[in-house]
């Protein structure tokens, strides 16, 4: 599957682009939906057209990638933390002015 192929092959962009579209960080927690319409924007933007079924198969493919090389911990049926240091937030204290 060529999209499939693309979205792992630019992990880091595909990312990016879903940090662009929805607040995720760091330790946040990663839903099934969002996902699925950040992959489907993602692939839109890039000039794949895909199915509903075709983009659910990605969806899951996708998730068992990052699950095995570890972006992704499992918390709950359709929700998975990420493991991202990239994204982590800058730490809490007062404001600079």
């Amino acid at each position: 599957m060529m999209e499939l192929d693309f979205i792992k092959g630019n992990k880091k962009q595909f990312l990016d682009f879903f940090l662009s579209k929805f607040p995720i960080f760091h330790l946040s927690n990663i839903f099934y939906l969002d996902l699925k319409y950040a992959l489907k924007y993602y692939l839109l933007s890039n000039h794949f057209k895909v199915s509903d079924a075709e983009l659910e198969g990605i969806t899951d493919v996708f998730i068992n990638v990052m699950v095995s090389d570890g972006t992704f911990k499992p918390v709950s049926r359709g929700t998975w933390m990420l493991n991202y240091p990239d994204f982590r937030t800058k730490k809490s204290g007062k404001p600079v002015l």
